[in-house]
Order: C-alpha cells, then structure tokens, then sequence
C-alpha cells in the first residue's frame, strides 16, 4: 500500500511474510530506517553495495533524521528499528553517540536500535558497549582471519573478536557466501562452531546480490552450502515475500550451546516496501540513488 510522508508517497507492507507456503497475517504500517552516518571505511571489500555510490554534500544534518522519526510517528506509521550502518559507522563515534544519547530519551525508548559494523577498529568495540543499543551485527565472511585480511585488504588486529565489556547476547554475526571463502557445507560446519567458541548466540548467512562482477562471479547458491546436511543442524521455518525476497532459520547444537541461524536466499535490489534509507541529507525508499522522498 502507499502512504505518504512530507508530502510524498511511501510505499509500507501490509502484511507479514509468508511462512511454510501459509500468507503472512496483517500488519501495523511500519518502516525501518537505515541510517548511513558516513559512506567511509576502513576495508575495501569488493562485493560492498557502497562502491558505486556518490557522497553526500556537507555535513550530516542530525536533526533531519529525528524530524523523519516524527514524522513516520505522527502519520501512524511504526518504526521498527532505526539502522545505524555505513560504511563504517565507528569512523564517526561523535555523531553516533549523538544518536545513542537522542535514542535515550522517553520519546524515543521503544525503537529497537541496531549497529551494523565490522568491529575493527578500537572505536567500534567502544560504540558496541554502549547499552542503548538493541542488536549489533558484525560482519565476519570467513573463521580464518588471514583469508578474512585478504578479502578486506587490511591487516586484522588480535584484538578483533574479543568482545570484552560487551553484551555478547546483542551480537549477531553476518557472513555473506562467497565462493573461496564460506561456499560449501564443510566451511559452513566450520564457521558454526567458531561462533559457538566465540560465545556468539546469532550468525547470519546471506548471499550476495549480484550488484558488481566481483559478486556475480563469487556468488554462492545458498543451496550449495547444504546446511541441512551439517550435524545437529535443525530447519526452523522459510518465509517469502513474494518472488522479492526468500529466507530460512535453523538451530545448531554442539556440546549444549545452541546457535540461531538466519540465512538469506535470495533478495532482489529493487524491493524497498517499509524500507527508508537517511544519508545525512536525503531520505530515500529503499537503497538506490533515486526515489528522494525528502
């Protein structure tokens, strides 16, 4: 369905996924805001959506982004949760400590707030022990650090993964397949029990969309991985939203810890329904260059 925010019309679901071939049940409007606080990183992986695209001008405009909260808020649309992601958002912890403290507030306590980050440097493991923060994922795209160093072109430090101070149950890790790296149910196996030795709860899988060479040739059909051939891995449920999105859940078991596993099929790049992206100076549907709303 559409709605409208400043004037302008936003396409909101209106109904949930759908679950074992059963429709998804009615849902509240609602949205997700991914709030890029800087398109700079200190890695320069190949297959990063961010490549391709062009910089804000000036500096990022804090108070629009509260504006854009109230506004979704006063229209009676929910939002689900607010994304802080980048690039890499700790190259920039002033403005999101901004955020945390705003976020802290009566008016703004009930929205789930979530960091994306890829943990590296001294910063980002100051940001995650804030305890503001509802979910934190951490990208991590091989076991290996020296393979992992590789595909970021950066040295990994020995200090990366340790998590000290930090609420291990908020972290989730999210690996994306990639043929060479994590492509097959043996380095999958592997990759599950080194998030358990991590203390981790939550690993995501996902694979790549196909938004540059590097991607369309190193992509790995999440078929090949074969998870449900992996010991004690146990299929949960799958969900779809129409032909734009497939995804799964399984648990894994070893040795009494139980690890929670997201896998993300397939996404095509184009569905943006409830999804709002704010750059510090324009909100957009969805991640593309166009569509400005405000």
């Amino acid at each position: 369905m559409e709605t409208q925010i400043f004037g302008r019309a936003v396409r909101i679901r209106q109904f949930g996924c759908d679950q074992l071939g059963m429709p998804g049940d009615r849902i509240s409007p609602s949205v997700s805001i991914f709030v890029k606080v800087t398109r700079n990183c200190n890695i320069n992986c190949p297959f990063c959506s961010n490549r391709y695209t062009s910089s804000t001008n000036g500096r990022f405009n804090l108070p629009k982004l509260f504006e854009i909260i109230r506004e979704c808020l006063n229209n009676g649309i929910v939002v689900n949760r607010v994304c802080v992601t980048g690039g890499e958002p700790s190259l920039v912890p002033h403005l999101v400590k901004s955020i945390l403290d705003e976020c802290s507030g009566n008016v703004y306590e009930d929205i789930h707030l979530h960091l994306n980050t890829n943990g590296l440097l001294p910063q980002s493991q100051g940001l995650m022990r804030n305890p503001r923060w509802n979910s934190i994922s951490v990208s991590l795209h091989h076991y290996d650090l020296a393979k992992l160093s590789k595909l970021y072109g950066a040295s990994i430090p020995e200090t990366f993964l340790y998590f000290e101070g930090i609420d291990v149950n908020k972290i989730n890790l999210s690996c994306n397949l990639i043929r060479g790296y994590i492509d097959c149910a043996r380095e999958t196996h592997n990759l599950l029990d080194f998030t358990l030795e991590l203390g981790i709860p939550r690993l995501g899988l996902v694979s790549l969309m196909k938004v540059n060479e590097f991607c369309r040739s190193r992509c790995v059909d999440f078929e090949d991985v074969h998870l449900e051939s992996i010991p004690h891995a146990y299929f949960i449920r799958s969900m779809t939203k129409e032909t734009n999105c497939k995804c799964c859940n399984f648990l894994y078991n070893n040795g009494l810890k139980i690890l929670e596993i997201y896998c993300r099929n397939q996404m095509n790049t184009d569905y943006c329904e409830s999804v709002l992206v704010y750059d510090g100076e324009f909100l957009r549907q969805g991640f593309h260059e166009r569509s400005i709303i405000y």
